[in-house]
């Protein structure tokens, strides 16, 4: 791929009923890159998350493929780029989560891929939480697994907040709760949770966009699914979805570009 777009939301922060921040700053969120290159060594990509001066990096997985042997090498050298600058939190997408689950197939593909990610300073959050600060705002950033059977082409069962209590814990009642997770469908549940905001791609924008109908397509061949790209919310909980900057198995992109979202928390 060649281009893609920048796609900006401004949130804020005081709304949440958290102490929110007086010193607004910007964050790049970055999800399914599927191991492509925006130049050389995806150096377009760099120059434009570096012009956006983020304060930290999320990412909601699937920045490889899981083809066997899974290809590496474009996820790993962006990630060592903007380790070297910014904060990265990383939570696992089903492509990554499929390299872990099944070591029969990919050997120890996952355990080096993480080790090498994580030696570069990512904060690779499995079913975990790290509380941080940005210029003076509390944020508890969460990292959701949702299990692999939630990913199926049948249709999975309802996903409860109870299981996100039992896999997460508690959200910080002291904090702004940013959850990131791969797969959007379950945002009631995860607002449910008391996730303030909700980071998540997947869907691929829908892989083919019609006027007045969104995304035509998931990756699970289901029709017009719902949340498959932009910014959503439950009362006053919110979700935004990125199309994601690339594809695989249907290597298409109609009215539906690549996209880089960036964050700014007023």
């Amino acid at each position: 791929m060649s281009e893609f777009k920048v796609t900006r939301y401004k949130l804020r922060t005081q709304e949440e009923g958290h102490r929110g921040t007086d010193d607004p700053f910007s964050a790049v969120f970055l999800s399914d890159l599927h191991n492509c290159s925006y130049g050389e060594g995806n150096s377009a990509l760099l120059q434009e998350i570096r012009n956006q001066s983020p304060e930290a990096v999320f990412v909601s997985g699937d920045m490889l493929t899981g083809t066997v042997p899974p290809e590496t090498d474009a996820a790993a050298s962006l990630l060592d780029e903007l380790t070297k600058k910014y904060p990265v939190y990383y939570v696992n997408g089903n492509h990554e989560q499929r390299m872990r689950q099944f070591p029969d197939r990919y050997e120890d593909s996952y355990q080096k891929y993480s080790d090498t990610i994580k030696s570069f300073g990512v904060h690779l959050l499995e079913n975990a939480c790290e509380r941080i600060e940005i210029r003076r705002m509390p944020i508890t950033v969460w990292g959701y697994e949702l299990p692999m059977e939630y990913y199926r082409r049948t249709r999975s069962a309802e996903l409860l907040p109870a299981q996100l209590h039992e896999a997460l814990g508690e959200p910080d009642p002291a904090s702004y709760n940013l959850l990131l997770t791969h797969n959007p469908m379950h945002f009631s549940a995860y607002a449910a949770w008391g996730a303030d905001l909700t980071l998540a791609g997947h869907l691929h924008g829908g892989i083919i966009r019609l006027p007045f109908f969104g995304g035509l397509i998931s990756p699970q061949m289901r029709l017009f699914p719902n949340y498959t790209r932009g910014l959503y919310q439950i009362n006053k909980k919110k979700m935004i979805v990125s199309a994601g900057l690339g594809s695989h198995t249907v290597s298409m992109r109609i009215n539906n570009p690549p996209e880089l979202v960036v964050i700014d928390f007023v």
